[in-house]
């Protein structure tokens, strides 16, 4: 597996041991300005586990949680057999390729989270993904990094990228004048357009709703194809976000969200992990 990291790490104390991760303490600082953090993904894994790949098709599990901020059961039923818990198997279990959890809460703009400890259960490597919101489709992810073996505190920066699992219409998902193409169903969640924000089902998100306020005006992504609905759709594989594009109006124009707000520059989040001393 190809694996590119942005990470800096510093040793606070050294040792000449070399020993397996057990224990470790997880923290994560949301740097943006107006984007909110899902509860976090963290799977301890070997290298026959991806959650997520650029360059690389989105899984249904990966398009849940980018879209709805979606994990296991607990959080959507709908999401059943689709989710990171049917792709990875029971949580705080060792899976025997992988062990993993959902942690924490709605993490605000400029804000770090409680540091969480996880239990590696020996493996090797290190995944943590989130859902941004509002956004349609846009994750903050640690992919594949290699746990430290050395006690110490390191740092990784995380990018932000699109699922490619939903096109960018930046439309409100609690709109009620807009729906589906075909289906007629309203916005918001995986398999339907909608950016997850104000009002988004607590069901969905598992967490309740934040975001932006509704506006008159819509955005179309492709050709029009009829008064008041949208076409779900793709934008290819997983990719770095191009970030929120938005507009300066509060009652119209071509998005649901504010480029004032909501826009953001890479990197997004700061993970922290300390490795404790034996």
């Amino acid at each position: 597996m190809k694996l590119f990291k942005v990470a800096s790490a510093v040793a606070l104390a050294c040792s000449s041991s070399v020993l397996m991760a057990q224990t470790i303490d997880i923290t994560i600082t949301n740097l943006t300005h107006a984007q909110n953090f899902t509860p976090r993904l963290v799977i301890a894994h070997d290298s026959s586990v991806d959650a997520f790949e650029p360059g690389v098709e989105a899984t249904s599990a990966l398009a849940w949680l980018a879209e709805a901020g979606v994990i296991d059961d607990a959080q959507n039923a709908a999401s059943s057999g689709q989710n990171f818990e049917a792709l990875l198997g029971p949580t705080d279990t060792d899976n025997t390729s992988n062990t993993w959890h959902r942690f924490g809460g709605l993490v605000a703009p400029s804000t770090t989270s409680a540091s969480y400890s996880f239990d590696t259960l020996d493996k090797p490597y290190l995944s943590i993904l989130t859902m941004l919101i509002p956004t349609n489709d846009a994750f903050a992810g640690l992919d594949s990094i290699e746990i430290p073996t050395t006690p110490g505190t390191y740092t990784y920066m995380l990018n932000a990228y699109d699922a490619g699992t939903e096109l960018n219409d930046e439309l409100n998902s609690t709109r009620t004048d807009i729906v589906e193409q075909d289906t007629g169903n309203a916005l918001g969640g995986y398999g339907v357009p909608g950016v997850a924000g104000v009002g988004a089902s607590p069901v969905a998100l598992g967490v309740g709703g934040t975001g932006v306020a509704v506006k008159v005006g819509f955005a179309v992504d492709g050709s029009a194809i009829g008064a008041n609905e949208v076409v779900d759709g793709t934008d290819g594989p997983v990719h770095i976000h191009r970030n929120i594009l938005g507009d300066t109006s509060l009652t119209d124009g071509a998005s649901d969200l504010q480029s004032t707000e909501h826009r953001w520059l890479n990197p997004v989040a700061r993970v922290t992990i300390t490795i404790p001393a034996p």
